[in-house]
């Protein structure tokens, strides 16, 4: 909804979200009714004009890939500054530059563990004047992005009731997407398109390799467990 349609629910907490059935005439393999997922509270939405959108996007593929270039150069974008788009990049994800970076599959995710919260109240008292004079100096649209972005955070880790790779995934996915898209609607030419096409199978082989990466982790989690049960 943002990173392709430019709509942004300011106020996606728990209590504004509704999964039913999407209608009776609607069912899976099994006969079971496939789930929507429903908005609730439409008085406070924003709509992203196609520069911050695409910079959005763009924001979060770089954020998943953990491509430095990208996080700096649309976080500058975004009015973060040259100065200060590291410490952007770890309000978008609650982690610090150095995990942001990293190359490693799980690198976004927060495991919720007394390291973890010790790591994020150091950083915090550590860069508060710095995070201060970012919030001050960005558009409050973007503003309203964070606290978006909080929000679905908070909800997701209380839906999975724990971390969860599976998310970043699907945020990589639709950000490359609607990176992409905006790239074809800019470029016409047949080198332009072909390399565009080339991004794409890039994106599409680093996703694959990742779920790779995530099933052979799961194994082995899966069978450490079965180890311990029968020890």
């Amino acid at each position: 909804m943002m990173f392709k349609h430019g709509f942004v629910h300011c106020d996606p907490h728990a209590a504004n979200l509704l999964v039913r059935p999407i209608s009776s005439r609607s069912f899976s393999l099994f006969g079971k009714r496939k789930p929507q997922l429903v908005l609730l509270d439409h008085g406070h939405y924003k709509e992203l004009d196609f520069t911050i959108r695409t910079s959005y996007a763009a924001l979060w593929k770089g954020l998943v890939f953990s491509d430095a270039k990208a996080i700096k150069e649309n976080s500058v974008k975004l009015g973060a500054g040259e100065d200060l788009y590291a410490i952007f990049a770890g309000i978008m994800t609650m982690r610090p530059w150095d995990r942001i970076i990293d190359p490693a599959v799980d690198h976004l995710v927060i495991q919720d563990n007394e390291s973890d919260r010790s790591e994020l109240q150091l950083y915090a008292s550590q860069y508060f004047p710095q995070i201060s004079e970012l919030l001050r100096r960005l558009p409050r649209v973007i503003l309203l992005m964070l606290k978006t972005n909080d929000c679905l955070r908070a909800v997701n880790h209380a839906l999975l009731q724990g971390p969860s790779l599976e998310t970043f995934f699907i945020i990589g996915k639709i950000s490359s997407d609607a990176v992409i898209e905006a790239k074809m609607m800019e470029r016409r030419s047949f080198l332009s398109l072909l390399s565009i096409w080339v991004e794409e199978a890039l994106v599409e082989a680093r996703l694959f390799g990742m779920k790779l990466v995530l099933g052979l982790l799961k194994l082995r989690k899966g069978l450490s467990l079965l180890r311990l049960n029968y020890s």
